[in-house]
C-alpha cells in the first residue's frame, strides 16, 4: 500500500463531520493516483509490445524472405510465433490489469462516498 492509501484508510476509520469539499478533494486524489498507475501500465505495455515486435519482424524476414536452409526457415517461424504470441499475451495482460484498476478506482470512490455520507447521517 502506498502512503496515500494508508492516509485514506486512516481518514475513513476516523469519526468526523461530512465535508463536501474534502470529499471532492479526496475523490480527485483517488482519481489522480489511479491515473498515474494507468499511465505506468500503458508505458510498460508499449515497451513490451515494441520488444515483442522487434522479435517477430526479424523472424518473419528470416522465415519468408530468405530461401535458404529448412532449419533457418523453421527458426524464423519459431521467432515470429514467439513474438506474435508475446504480443497477444501482453495485450491480454493489459486488458486484465486495466480492467482491475478501473474497478478498484470506482470501488474506492464509492467506499469514500458511502463512508462520508454514513458519517453525516450518524452525526445528526
Amino acid at each position: 500500500m502506498t502512503d496515500f492509501e494508508h492516509e485514506l484508510l486512516d481518514l475513513l476509520e476516523k469519526n468526523g463531520k461530512f465535508d463536501p469539499a474534502r470529499e471532492e478533494m479526496l475523490r480527485l486524489q483517488i482519481t489522480s493516483e489511479f491515473a498515474r498507475k494507468k499511465r505506468r501500465l500503458l508505458i510498460t505495455t508499449w515497451v513490451y509490445q515494441i520488444l515483442a515486435t522487434l522479435v517477430a519482424i526479424p523472424g518473419a524476414y528470416v522465415a519468408f524472405a530468405t530461401h535458404g536452409d529448412v532449419r533457418v526457415t523453421i527458426q524464423g517461424v519459431a521467432m515470429m510465433l514467439c513474438g506474435l504470441s508475446s504480443l497477444t499475451v501482453i495485450k491480454l495482460w493489459f486488458w486484465i490489469v486495466h480492467g482491475r484498476l478501473e474497478i478498484v478506482r470506482e470501488l474506492k470512490r464509492l467506499e469514500l462516498r458511502w463512508t462520508l455520507q454514513n458519517r453525516e447521517t450518524h452525526s445528526k
